[in-house]
């Protein structure tokens, strides 16, 4: 089913009688959600009933500490990924990470971030989402955050594809042109070398390189690079496919098509849900059947990763009151 290529984001607090509609009928593989959506622990836990009642299995957030930081104001705040770096405490934010999103029901965290924290780029445009401007220091704190999060039953997702340490323009609002320069290009993608298997997800990044081809919509960057240079044999999620990067490259529907067969497995589609619809008919009209298959084995074999993980953590057994108090001790290291 090709819906089940997609993570789709809610309006708020509660699901709406539309918004339940279009997930059943047409249900995606994930649903993610952002401070939008989280009122209070009480309404969390309705709306997690809800989703999971509609037979959705994933349900994916956003949490790095630091700048994105969904649950400060359900749980407590969460240090950055750059302060657990200094402090030597990346393991234990990532396990206090995955322990709330284990308590509180999601299963994927799209963390930790990659990037390289370079000088007048990605270090003013990520901030203290970036660990280092040194690759061996974002390895080594990211593989830590995401064995953090593993130990607790939660997946993780390496981001952003190929990197944006160089890109001085935020994809969020605008497309940034990163400089040809292979030898910061392998700079870049060290710390995607060397745990992207353990990760088994990468989100791939809207910067694009001198073709002006954003590389969630580029087969050079999204397969090529990433499958057949780098041998990556896990899921390719999508950036949120609504992002002002992408405004040039024609509808939300053409773009969702367009990065699926690029390479992107997962195709998120973060806030306009009354538009999910016509963006599975785009992909199930456009993309070749082998691709969609394709696709789809690769987001199963992700879901069999996140099962094994649960497996092995077993049932959370840590309070939110505790996960406060050590997130406390987290921020004052």
């Amino acid at each position: 089913m090709t819906s089940r290529l997609f993570g789709v984001g809610l309006s708020g607090p509660s699901l709406e009688p539309s918004e339940r509609e279009i997930l059943a009928a047409v249900p995606p593989w994930g649903v993610i959600l952002f401070r939008r959506n989280l009122e209070s622990l009480a309404a969390l836990d309705r709306l997690v009933g809800d989703v999971r009642g509609l037979g959705i299995a994933h349900l994916l957030l956003d949490q790095e500490g630091g700048p994105v930081d969904r649950l400060r104001d359900l749980v407590a705040p969460a240090p950055s990924l750059q302060a657990a770096s200094r402090s030597g405490t990346a393991r234990r934010a990532g396990s206090a990470a995955g322990a709330m999103l284990a308590r509180l029901g999601f299963d994927v965290d799209l963390a930790p971030v990659v990037d390289r924290g370079l000088a007048g780029a990605g270090a003013l445009v990520l901030g203290e989402r970036c660990a280092s401007s040194d690759p061996a220091e974002v390895v080594r704190s990211a593989g830590e955050f995401l064995g953090g999060l593993h130990s607790q039953g939660v997946g993780g997702c390496l981001k952003h594809f190929p990197g944006l340490g160089r890109a001085a323009l935020d994809t969020h609002r605008a497309l940034p042109i990163v400089p040809s320069d292979p030898g910061e290009e392998a700079l870049d993608l060290q710390p995607f070398e060397a745990i992207m298997e353990l990760a088994r997800a990468v989100m791939v990044s809207h910067a694009a390189g001198i073709d002006g081809v954003p590389a969630s919509l580029s087969e050079r960057i999204a397969t090529d690079l990433l499958r057949g240079r780098l041998g990556f044999s896990g899921a390719a999620f999508s950036d949120d496919l609504e992002m002002g990067a992408l405004d040039a490259f024609g509808g939300l529907p053409e773009r969702c098509a367009r990065a699926s067969a690029a390479g992107c497995d997962l195709l998120l589609v973060c806030r306009r849900i009354e538009e999910y619809p016509a963006c599975v008919e785009a992909v199930e009209r456009s993309v070749s059947p082998a691709r969609r298959r394709q696709a789809s084995e690769r987001l199963e074999g992700y879901a069999r990763h996140l099962a094994s993980l649960r497996e092995a953590a077993g049932a959370p057994d840590i309070s939110l009151a505790a996960i406060r108090a050590e997130l406390r001790t987290l921020t004052e290291a």
